[in-house]
């Protein structure tokens, strides 16, 4: 019982779609003499019933006036020519082409949007989909489902999104979370150290590339940080620093001043007066 009413909703689904069909049809079945108009045919339908596009005639004209209202059914001569067909669609202002080009065995088909150059292909066979050009959709074409989605994937989708149904064409990659410097220092990164207890003035940036904070005593107006010199002692890690006094005594017995820091011949204590 329950996989009759399974069954029984498939089919009911299936019918819903293709309501309007058997009209659709009926007003072009005396002048169907291939079985590619057949695949053109429910491509229309597709557009028309599903997509609410109008077809407001053949051709490839590109330019849309504003008198096209456009109509469900297909134009006369649609299928007049034995090599290719040529539709013109509108949707909301916006005009599309249908494109088709017959070779030995097989259809290839192009929707074109007009406003954004976006276009589609799918290739069909219809000697291999299109069973007969007489009868309900079952009896023409026995995949009609298969071919509907894949005229919705390959077609219609990648050019038009419209309200007929839910369709999404692109999507963005979700951006991935910074990185947290507290959770996963990273040992290469440039930028400010984390030195707690370090003092900041008000009003100053912080150090660009992590730098010593060296030379903000100058720019400072109430004198504080350190200079352009280095303090005595407090240079660990930095640069060998001179300084500018000699040295105290280096213990008992020392003699004289440290040998690095003697007199230059001739030496003239007034030569600077």
């Amino acid at each position: 019982m329950e996989a009759s009413t399974s069954n029984s909703l498939a089919s009911s689904s299936k019918s819903d779609f293709f309501y309007g069909w058997d009209l659709l049809y009926k007003t072009v079945d005396g002048i169907i003499n291939k079985k590619a108009d057949v695949m053109i045919v429910l491509a229309h339908f597709l557009l028309t019933k599903h997509y609410k596009f109008r077809c407001i005639g053949i051709g490839d004209d590109k330019t849309l006036s504003e008198d096209e209202e456009g109509s469900e059914l297909l134009p006369d001569y649609w299928n007049s020519d034995n090599t290719k067909y040529s539709l013109r669609y509108v949707h909301n202002n916006v005009l599309y082409l249908l494109l088709g080009h017959i070779t030995e065995d097989a259809l290839i088909l192009n929707l074109l949007d007009i406003n954004t150059k976006n276009v589609s292909n799918i290739c069909l066979t219809p000697e291999s989909l299109v069973a007969e050009v007489k009868g309900s959709i079952t009896k023409i074409m026995p995949t009609a489902n298969d071919i509907v989605q894949r005229f919705r994937n390959e077609l219609c989708d990648p050019i038009f999104t419209g309200n007929s149904r839910e369709v999404t064409t692109q999507t963005q990659a979700a951006q991935p979370p910074a990185p947290n410097p507290a959770l996963n220092p990273d040992p290469l990164r440039v930028g400010e150290p984390n030195r707690p207890g370090s003092f900041m003035p008000h009003g100053f940036e912080p150090r660009p590339f992590g730098f010593p904070d060296i030379g903000r005593g100058d720019l400072d107006p109430l004198g504080r940080g350190s200079g352009n010199l280095f303090p005595f002692g407090q240079n660990p890690g930095l640069a060998r620093f001179d300084p500018f006094s000699p040295l105290p005594p280096r213990g008992p017995g020392s003699m004289g001043p440290n040998p690095d820091h003697m007199r230059p011949p001739n030496w003239n204590p007034d030569y600077y007066m």
